[in-house]
């Protein structure tokens, strides 16, 4: 969790049954209970030096691939009051699952993933991949939904940064999206439009990024809070079911345009103007 754990600490009351999903070798140290596919003696011998202060044991530690329900099985409907889910969802398979169960076993919860910004920049110009190589998904949180899209080999290509506002891609700030939700949210994939239009998004979303946005520990700038929105029953959201904000300034053939443009400037291989 890269979030300041007192952050997280000030949304679970010293009652709370809390269960960490995917917390792996580095556990919340304030949960009740554990779901991961590392078993316990791995976290024992691995945090064999810290000698932390935690509340689970080996009882409370359940074994198995979080995108299968069979570990979930083990686990009754709301048996904990609040559940941890931090990093986990960028790796997996099935995230949609995982958060269909996540708000199965919990009244209320945190969840943290890599910053749309951290996931999609690169931390120098000449790097060959942008984010974390093994990161499946993207991750952004509209409308009180969370929405997962593949993060494509497109991304790579560009560095949609640039040297004069490289520094921001080591703030603290711009390194993860926390979503606090209660009672339940809704979660959905979106399908790519094209690498076209998604690359200039991306250009577009890097270009007017709040940079110069005041920020603080108790509060980090990209955190939400999502109160009782429940699943729509839409797990996929094709491209003609949402708007991208670049398509809210330009015309889908101008943003091709735009394209053809800038790979005509670098030299980029050829592009047809089609999405």
């Amino acid at each position: 969790m890269i979030n300041h754990p007192d952050n997280v600490l000030k949304l679970i009351h010293s009652d709370d049954r809390v269960l960490d999903v995917g917390g792996g070798l580095a556990p919340f140290s304030r949960a009740d209970a554990v779901v991961d596919i590392e078993p316990y003696e791995t976290y024992v011998a691995f945090s064999s030096e810290k000698n932390e202060q935690v509340n689970f044991n080996r009882d409370t530690w359940f074994v198995g691939d979080i995108c299968y329900p069979q570990v979930w099985s083990q686990i009754p409907d709301k048996a904990f009051d609040f559940v941890l889910c931090s990093h986990t969802l960028e790796d997996v398979r099935d995230p949609l699952f995982v958060c269909s169960q996540l708000q199965r076993v919990a009244k209320a919860g945190y969840i943290e993933t890599p910053s749309k910004f951290r996931e999609c920049a690169k931390a120098n110009g000449d790097d060959v991949i942008a984010g974390w190589e093994h990161h499946r998904w993207i991750i952004e949180v509209e409308n009180e939904a969370i929405f997962f899209k593949l993060k494509n080999p497109f991304i790579h290509h560009f560095d949609y940064l640039g040297e004069a506002r490289r520094p921001h891609v080591f703030d603290y700030y711009n390194q993860f999206v926390g979503v606090y939700w209660v009672g339940c949210f809704d979660y959905a994939e979106r399908t790519h439009k094209g690498s076209a239009v998604e690359t200039e998004d991306l250009f577009y979303f890097f270009d007017h990024y709040p940079y110069d946005k005041e920020s603080n520990v108790e509060l980090p700038p990209v955190f939400y809070t999502i109160d009782n929105s429940p699943f729509r029953g839409k797990t996929v959201y094709f491209g003609n079911d949402y708007s991208l904000p670049i398509e809210n300034v330009y015309s889908i053939e101008m943003i091709l345009q735009l394209h053809h443009d800038r790979m005509a400037r670098e030299g980029k291989f050829p592009t047809a103007l089609t999405s």
